[in-house]
């Protein structure tokens, strides 16, 4: 039987989604910028929950995927 290997990139992308999508989640407010945050430029409440569950299911899946 041969042995599963573990693709790294995969697994650093998972985690970093994971992250992201966790913050949202707890943190409820997520902004998408370059460099800095700007007053008015993230998102809150209802919406960055969604986004953060969907940046948590991305990041499960390529974690998932890495194993295969």
């Amino acid at each position: 039987m041969r042995q599963k290997r573990t693709d790294g990139g995969l697994v650093l992308v998972g985690l970093v989604l994971l992250g992201i999508g966790l913050y949202a989640i707890f943190g409820g407010q997520l902004a998408f910028t370059p460099i800095a945050p700007r007053e008015g430029s993230g998102f809150g409440g209802p919406v960055a929950t969604v986004i953060g569950v969907a940046f948590v299911i991305g990041g499960l899946y390529f974690l998932r995927e890495s194993r295969r």
